[in-house]
């Protein structure tokens, strides 16, 4: 997370408020670790985990120290959101191997947020308000001009961009989050249509389809990513065959 571009602030904590720290091993206080730190948090257990004594203690002080350095902890959201965004990698899109740029973007994306899954939750959970600033602006640019440069529309190429946004953030949530933290003996109630312990508990029901899917190897969450990737792909290449110059 160091690509980032956010304002620095080292200037050390003032002690007139907050315990100071004892241990000198602990991230030093700054705005930027502050970001940090809650996006670790929001990251791996949600908004409602974020507290403001919850993030000092990260830092060996108290709630208080962290004033010097945020207003509250709106702030705090607002800060640990900008740097989710402009974590965002900076690539090059080849609108001529759109194939091959396609694969890259979504799986840059996916290892970002499968780092920090609960982020994409933050439009539910929380009033955010952030600056993705210039960076975050000129990714948007480039993928948009990736799409009309292989002749799309803009309506076309905006579809293209939310579809990106719903196959990542979803994905991060219900599969990679899941296949992440539970055991590995759960893993068919995502990969699966129906789990094979629901048929074992209702063997009365006729449902000869979904027993043989069951048939089939099983699938784990980079198994689940490339089926979607190359879903996604498919939709792309039908939608630049219907395009009226397709040849």
């Amino acid at each position: 997370m160091s690509d980032v571009d956010l304002p620095r602030d080292e200037t050390p904590v003032k002690r007139g408020r907050g315990r100071p720290r004892k241990d000198a091993s602990l991230v030093p206080i700054t705005k930027e670790a502050i970001a940090a730190e809650a996006l670790k948090i929001i990251g791996a257990e949600g908004f409602t985990a974020l507290t403001m004594n919850g993030l000092a203690a990260r830092f060996g002080a108290t709630s208080r120290a962290l004033y010097n350095y945020v207003s509250d902890r709106q702030d705090v959201v607002n800060m640990a959101v900008e740097l989710f965004i402009r974590s965002t990698p900076l690539l090059e899109f080849d609108p001529v191997n759109w194939r091959d740029t396609v694969k890259k973007f979504y799986r840059v994306s996916r290892a970002l947020y499968r780092t920090y899954p609960w982020v994409a939750v933050v439009p539910i959970t929380e009033r955010v308000v952030v600056d993705g600033g210039p960076r975050f602006i000129e990714m948007m640019e480039r993928l948009l001009r990736f799409y009309t440069e292989m002749g799309f529309s803009m309506p076309q190429a905006l579809a293209l961009v939310r579809a990106f946004s719903r196959d990542i953030m979803s994905f991060a949530l219900q599969a990679d989050y899941y296949f992440d933290r539970v055991p590995e003996a759960q893993n068919d109630y995502i990969s699966r249509v129906v789990p094979q312990a629901w048929l074992d508990r209702y063997p009365e029901a006729e449902a000869p389809l979904v027993r043989e899917s069951l048939t089939l190897p099983g699938m784990d969450n980079d198994d689940l990513f490339e089926e979607l990737l190359q879903m996604r792909i498919l939709t792309i290449q039908a939608m630049l065959d219907s395009l009226p110059n397709a040849r």
